[in-house]
Formats: structure tokens, sequence, C-alpha cells
């Protein structure tokens, strides 16, 4: 059977990932092609770039959608907006809210304090369509954001309940990632086994007048996330700094 190739390729692709979107096995070109009524020299192409694009991976030598989530690694929006959090699939849970101390270096210079320096550290856990994502200390000037200790998060977010009763908003910031494995108490809340490997990402934020706003580290399941630096992201980021 000969086909007209009335698709694009990116038209291709999309038709494909909704062909896939609520199976797991991926079928053969044929039948893509008979489905979709596109040559199979065009599903061969869409198939390719969408690997790519890390949108298909290959496990065990067959092919899969990537239910990963996938996160700019030059993106400035938090984490909240990267899972899109008005999705009524996605929370927030608190575990818990203190004034503490910190001994860390790092820190502390961040915050510029000495000595007993007052710090909210704040822990919670997100969840994504029922599933742990991601665990998160968060540290702020206690001095700067006393209110932050009796209100509830505005609808989970951090920065919106700034906005909202501090008019702060974060501007830029800078991430650390790195490489980790659970111990026992994140991989108790994140579900999965001791030693099974974790995103780090260690942020730094700021507001627009250069002061310090927040200190995060998440940690995020290395089977749930995958960070993606992508040629245009390059190019973009490269313009900024020029």
């Amino acid at each position: 059977m000969e086909y007209k190739n009335i698709f694009s390729v990116k038209q291709t692709e999309e038709k494909i990932l909704l062909l896939l979107r609520d199976i797991d096995e991926f079928p053969s070109e044929r039948k893509i092609s008979e489905n979709l009524g596109v040559s199979r020299s065009v599903i061969r192409a869409a198939i390719h770039h969408l690997e790519s694009e890390n949108e298909l991976v290959r496990i065990d030598g067959k092919l899969k959608t990537n239910k990963a989530i996938s996160i700019s690694m030059l993106g400035s929006g938090s984490m909240s907006q990267e899972l899109q959090m008005d999705n009524k699939n996605s929370e927030v849970i608190q575990f818990s809210k203190d004034i503490v101390n910190t001994s860390n270096k790092k820190i502390r210079d961040f915050f510029e304090v000495n000595k007993n320096p007052k710090l909210i550290k704040l822990s919670r856990m997100r969840r994504n369509e029922g599933i742990p994502i991601s665990y998160e200390i968060t540290y702020m000037n206690y001095n700067r954001f006393p209110k932050l200790l009796e209100v509830e998060l505005e609808n989970g977010s951090l920065y919106k309940t700034l906005e909202k009763y501090y008019s702060i908003k974060v501007a830029y910031g800078r991430e650390e990632i790195s490489c980790v494995k659970a111990d026992k108490k994140k991989a108790n809340i994140l579900g999965i086994s001791i030693g099974s490997p974790l995103f780090k990402v260690s942020s730094y934020n700021y507001d627009a007048d250069d002061n310090p706003v927040e200190h995060t580290d998440q940690f995020l399941s290395g089977s749930k996330f995958q960070y993606i630096l992508h040629a245009k992201n390059i190019f973009d980021y490269k313009e900024d700094l020029d």
C-alpha cells in the first residue's frame, strides 16, 4: 500500500505521542504507518527525532515513551512551575517548619549571617499523580520573613506566598546539580530502595535587589526525572551573558 505524506514529520510526531499515550508496548513502524496513513519513511524520521528529544527511550532494546519529568537545566522557573502545580494531580506535603541555626558555612555565607543565625527550615515532599518525586529542604532568613512560620504556603508554592505577604519575587539564582545515593530517610520518603540514585539540586536564589531569598536542597528520584540541556538554551544563555 502506498501513502501520500500529507503530514509533516512534526505533525506525525504529535500523532505518534497521542497514539502511545495510553499503551506501554511500542507498535511496529508498519502498524503505526497503517494507523496514521503515513509512509514508513516519515514514521522513521519522526521516531528518530523523538528519540533525540528524549520523548522516546530504548529500554532493553525496545522503544517506550519516556515517562520521566523533563526539566530544563537553564530554565529559571521554580519546581512548582516545572511540575505545573495548578494541575490537580500535583501536591506538596509539608513535614516541618522550624527555626534553626546552621553551622554550614556555605549557607551562612549565602545569607550573610555570622553567629547564631536564625533560619527558617522548611521540609517538604512533592507528589505528582500520587507518586513521591521530590524531597526538599529549604532555608530562609527568619528575621526577614517571620510571617512564614504562621501562614500556609499559597497553593503549595513558596514563591507565591512570598509575593503575597512580602511583595517579593525571586529574580535570579544559581543551581548546583550532583548525584547522591538515597539514605534510609530519603528512601522512605520517596518510596525507593536505599542506595537508589538521586539528583541533588542545590539552588541559591536572589530578589531583584540582589538580596538572598532562599536556599533549597532538592532530592529527586533519578528514575523519575531527566535534566535536559537543549542547544537552543545554550545559545540563548550565551546571548544573555554577552
